[in-house]
Parts: C-alpha cells; structure tokens; sequence
C-alpha cells in the first residue's frame, strides 16, 4: 500500500525524488500496466487503492485468454516450433486433427502452457509430424496411482491435491512445471466448483452465490472468466 500511495503521488503531480534524494523530478511519461488480478475485487478487500486504479484505468485493454482466442492456436504452435528449431531442436510440424485437439483444451496455463507443450513435443518425439494421439498423450490427467497408493473413499480435499500435485511435478524433468502455478492451480478447483454449486442450486446464480458465500457479482464474473455454461432448471 505504501509503493501505492508513492505511485499515485507521481501519477497526480508529474514528479518524484530519487531515494534520499529531496530535489522533485518532473516526469513526462505515458503509463502503461498491465495485471492478471481482479482489481476491483482486490479494492472490495482493502487491498488495491481506488484513487490509483481509476489513475491507470484511462483506456482499458482486455487481452483474452488463450481458450477465448483458439483462433490463434495454429499460428502460435508453429511459432514455437520455429522458435525450438532455432534452437536446436529437431524440426517438427502438426496435423489438422492434433490442432482440433489442442483448441478443445482449456488452456488453464495460456499462452505459456502451450509454449512449453511445443518444446515438450520437439524434445521428446522423435516423428516429424504431431499427430492427434500424441497430443491427446500429453494433454491427458495423470492417471491414477495403482495399488496400495490408491485414494481412499475418505481421503481428503487436501490430500487428494497434494496426491495431483505430486504426480503434476514429477512431469517435468527439472521438477518445476510453468511459472503461474497459484493462479493456474486455483482456477481449475474453481471450475468444479462453481459448475457444482451451480448444478445443486438448478442454475440459480442468487442462490448459487449465497451457497459459495461470495457476492452475486463476483459469481457472474467468474461464471464468464471460466466460461460456465448455466442451465437453468425447474424449481
């Protein structure tokens, strides 16, 4: 809140001094910012300042996520396998029926989920061309642990994520899937979650958001963000 209030300061008189300096220094800059967080939900929480988002809300640009712009896909995928090609890796191109597999995915992870599954796919295979099956491979959920470490009918939320995660983690050679993991992992609990309280309250957004405990609002634009399809039911 202090870096905030700072920021706001030059924002609104143009100048600032440089640390321990006390001589003002007049600024002439266009400020460009760019989040992934929900600002005015983060300003309901007493933890973004109001004056200084509706400074930097002049001109709003919406960059979609990728599943809103799967239009993209085809052009980004080859992009990357130029990109890994350049840098070593052996050449690879994708059939029409892989490229109709990745544009049904998600995209939970966006642009940059995509761009480490083409490295993946260079690494990894050795045939020129991806084909559908290869990437239904790599999209598909970690299978279940067989045997003794089978989840039990009483097993935990926690304990059921902490078994994904680990599962998650060991898919990647050094051990660290793509940056973003918080915000990646919350959304896809969000999904069923909201589809469920949905499911249970017939499609009734009031109730539905009474369920949760989150303000109807809130639940209106999360039900869009994810793309939730709402089916309202009988009483």
């Amino acid at each position: 809140m202090e870096a905030q209030t700072r920021l706001l300061r030059v924002l609104q008189q143009g100048e600032y001094t440089t640390v321990g300096g006390r001589t003002p220094i007049k600024s002439d800059v266009r400020i460009v910012a760019a989040t992934n967080k929900d600002l005015r939900q983060l300003i309901q929480q007493g933890l973004f300042r109001e004056d200084l988002f509706f400074r930097l809300n002049v001109v709003p640009l919406r960059l979609p996520p990728l599943r809103e712009r799967t239009e993209d896909i085809p052009d980004l995928i080859r992009h990357f396998f130029a990109q890994a090609q350049r840098e070593g890796l052996p050449p690879k191109q994708i059939d029409q029926a892989a490229l109709d597999r990745l544009k049904r995915h998600r995209w939970p992870g966006n642009v940059r989920e995509l761009e480490n599954l083409a490295r993946r796919l260079a690494a990894l295979y050795p045939q020129e061309t991806i084909t559908a099956a290869v990437i239904d491979s790599e999209l598909a959920q970690p299978a279940l642990p067989a045997g003794g470490d089978e989840p039990r009918g009483e097993e935990s939320l926690s304990g059921a994520v902490e078994r994904h995660l680990s599962s998650y983690f060991s898919g990647f050679d050094d051990g660290l899937p793509p940056a973003g993991l918080y915000h990646r992992i919350l959304r896809e609990i969000e999904y069923p979650l909201l589809t469920a309280a949905l499911a249970a309250t017939r499609g009734n957004q009031i109730r539905a958001a009474d369920l949760l405990g989150v303000n109807r609002n809130t639940l209106r634009k999360k039900i869009r963000d994810l793309d939730i399809q709402v089916y309202r039911g009988g009483n």
